[in-house]
């Protein structure tokens, strides 16, 4: 008892060690994300301990690099989690102390973590209720003291809303929010909480780019059909074509004296940087690069003393990973383009200059977190060419936009709850933000900062809803099952509370990919006869009706395929994003977009190729060519989420799951289960889920069967699909 006591105490003097050292070299550096935990620790405090097992249990596929860039480090520091060899391990002889040594070991990690907590806690200041967590510590500029203001968009012309001080940023925001399925163009004014609306046309309207002088915003869009690039005058709302071409233009960004503009444009099967002139005039369109594989995302240098604006830097797929690079005007070789990343493993995209142009800011995602993050250019005396230096991380966030005053600080989003992000604020050579500027119900994207303050009002705009669920109950209160007409799958039903989002999303996909996707599915409502494939969860969506399973073969069948699935690794999880090409009449830029990422090939586990086989398959040697569509976007504008991949799908592909999206409007199983059993026979079933003895058979209650119609569309006069009519 006596050795125990004193591995105990010596124990516990290590944790408080560990934690006095900590606190002293960490606490500062680290201020912004100790002030964020302490607002959410005891919320999140139990599923980051279950997420973090159950990373461990996976074999520590997430393990961080410790040859890593010390400034990544700063940003994936609180998603680190060691990996595991348990086949490593050598069996020994333990003593019989072990088994007790080891509980009172666990013992002071948890003391230790809970005191951590304690601090963290404490380091929250209280408001003037008492409530913990509602005022924030920040840095000098840009920020805002107090909660996040909550943007609910689209919406009428706003009232402007003074931002208190310490928010002193000067000049404006536009950027593009996706919000009920449609993409609109906003801009944020100084001394405004609310974005004003600029753009309210029934097409998409995205990447916005301000002119030099903060008069204009170039954007693309597709109100005239294709893709093209336009101009719009933010005074007096004229909009202006600059392309007419069949293919597809996306990412306008101006030369430093608004004369022309660099964009992305999709010619000959391939995606690359090109420029033409704001008037017409030039002989341009002109091509800048020629490398093979996707250049795009082009953003242009600024003048720097007169002698700067012969640069722009753009993604690109080359060399087999995405690289920040920059090219040179006075000498556009691929060869002679500048790579600023160069970085394995570690996608970036979104380059932006600073305002000096001897910066340029950009996105990475690393090990499925994504981040803000800067280099420094050291330039030639003449800018004839350029040495990058090192990484510097920003914040956790995507798209970066500089303060194009002084470049002290820079924007940039983040998704927060449900469908809200976050416009953020950081300081260059500060990690974490600066503060908060905004919070809008939609996915933001294409920050852009002009020093100057336009005077112009928002646009009013009202949209239809993409779909009305109809809610239908049978005569014992249950909701039933709506049958959905024109689909062949077995059991082609899905509870009344969601089919209509569905049907909605099948005529969308329709009209965007010119074929019906959807028209025949893999599996959509299960019988409780029924039971998962093996490795897959038994409490599966589709007994609920809340599941569908689109084609999973799609992804093998012809050449080109019809679908694409791209693999999303996140901190926690692998997600899938499917991607639907276009029908072969539309492959002249019609409908869709090209690609700009490289797709999962799961043939290649049969190939012989050990690594693939090992790894669950491989990325594809190149992105396919031709126009396609992001139907896990689509699906998400309609409530129809994917569901992350089992622990086993590199070699269980029944649990690789790229084919199952569900709808779960934020209830859990059971609860939606109860929308169509009874309550005995809920828990008859799970007993069975369980290992319990069998259940019989319900067959598809006709006292509560609802046969829905198909929606008419609502927003385009394409029309349906013969069968779904």
């Amino acid at each position: 008892m006596l050795v125990r006591g004193f591995r105990l105490t010596d124990k516990l003097s290590n944790a408080f060690l560990k934690l006095a050292v900590w606190l002293v070299s960490g606490f500062m550096q680290q201020v912004t994300d100790l002030r964020e935990a302490g607002q959410t620790t005891m919320v999140n405090l139990y599923q980051s301990v279950t997420g973090a097992t159950e990373v461990v249990m996976r074999g520590g596929r997430k393990a961080y690099d410790a040859t890593g860039t010390r400034q990544r480090g700063l940003m994936v520091q609180r998603a680190t989690m060691v990996a595991v060899d348990r086949e490593s391990k050598v069996t020994v002889v333990e003593d019989p102390l072990v088994t007790q040594n080891r509980t009172l070991s666990v013992f002071a990690v948890v003391l230790m973590i809970s005191l951590i907590a304690v601090v963290i806690w404490s380091t929250s200041r209280n408001n003037d209720n008492g409530n913990i967590g509602n005022s924030r510590v920040f840095v000098p500029l840009p920020q805002q003291t107090g909660n996040a203001t909550v943007v609910l968009l689209p919406s009428a012309t706003p009232t402007l809303t003074p931002v208190p001080q310490p928010l002193n940023w000067r000049g404006t925001l536009v950027f593009s929010v996706r919000e009920n399925g449609q993409d609109d163009i906003f801009a944020l004014q100084r001394g405004s909480s609310q974005p004003l609306r600029l753009t309210d046309h029934l097409s998409d309207d995205r990447d916005p780019a301000w002119s030099p002088d903060g008069r204009t915003v170039a954007f693309v869009s597709r109100r005239d059909g294709p893709w093209d690039l336009y101009t719009l005058d933010v005074i007096t709302k004229q909009v202006t074509r600059l392309t007419f071409t069949p293919g597809f233009e996306g990412s306008p960004s101006f030369s430093p004296d608004g004369a022309f503009i660099a964009y992305e444009s999709y010619q000959d099967n391939d995606l690359n940087i090109y420029i033409v002139a704001v008037d017409g005039s030039g002989g341009c369109p002109c091509r800048v690069t020629n490398n093979p594989g996707p250049d795009y995302e082009p953003d242009w240098m600024p003048n720097v003393d007169g002698k700067g604006g012969r640069w722009i830097a753009y993604t690109s797929w080359r060399g087999g990973q995405q690289d920040i690079y920059a090219i040179s005007l006075d000498n556009p070789s691929d060869q002679a383009a500048i790579n600023v990343t160069n970085t394995r493993d570690i996608d970036e995209s979104y380059a932006a200059w600073s305002p000096d142009g001897r910066a340029i800011a950009y996105s990475g995602v690393f090990d499925g977190i994504e981040g803000s993050f800067y280099r420094q250019i050291q330039w030639a005396q003449d800018f004839s060419g350029g040495t990058p230096g090192p990484e510097v991380s920003i914040g956790r966030g995507r798209m970066p936009a500089w303060n194009p005053i002084d470049g002290s600080s820079l924007f940039y989003v983040a998704p927060r709850r449900s469908n809200y992000w976050q416009i953020l604020a950081a300081q260059t050579g500060s990690f974490g933000g600066g503060g908060d500027l905004t919070l809008i119900n939609g996915e933001v994207s294409d920050l852009d900062w002009t020093p100057y303050e336009p005077q112009f009002t928002g646009l009013t705009a009202t949209y239809p809803p993409l779909y009305t669920e109809r809610e239908e109950r049978g005569s014992d209160g249950l909701y039933g099952l709506a049958s959905l007409p024109g689909v062949t799958t077995t059991d082609a039903f899905l509870n009344t509370r969601v089919d209509d989002s569905f049907n909605a999303l099948r005529v969308k996909i329709y009209e965007v990919a010119g074929w019906d996707v959807l028209a025949q599915l893999d599996d959509a409502f299960w019988r409780n006869s029924r039971r998962p494939e093996p490795g897959q969860d038994p409490y599966n969506w589709h007994y609920a009706g809340r599941a569908f399973s689109m084609q999973r073969n799609l992804i093998s069948q012809g050449n080109p395929t019809p679908i694409v699935v791209v693999r999303e690794d996140r901190e926690v999880g692998t997600f899938w994003r499917v991607y639907v090409r276009v029908d072969d009449k539309y492959q002249n830029g019609v409908l869709g977009e090209p690609l700009r990422s490289v797709p999962w090939d799961f043939d290649s586990r049969t190939s012989g190729d050990i690594d693939a086989y090992e790894n669950g398959g491989k990325l594809m040697d190149a992105v396919p060519t031709g126009y396609y569509v992001d139907f896990t976007e689509l699906a998400a504008d309609y409530g129809w989420l994917p569901i992350e991949a089992g622990r086993t799908w590199r070699r269980n592909f029944a649990d690789i799951l790229f084919w199952d999206f569900v709808k779960t409007d934020d209830i859990v199983w059971q609860t939606a289960m109860g929308e169509l059993y009874t309550q005995s026979e809920v828990e008859q079933f799970i007993n069975f889920l369980n290992g319990g003895p069998s259940v019989e058979p319900t067959a598809i209650p006709a006292a509560t069967e609802v046969v829905a119609d198909t929606p008419e569309p609502e927003r385009s006069p394409t029309p349906l699909p013969p069968d779904a009519q």
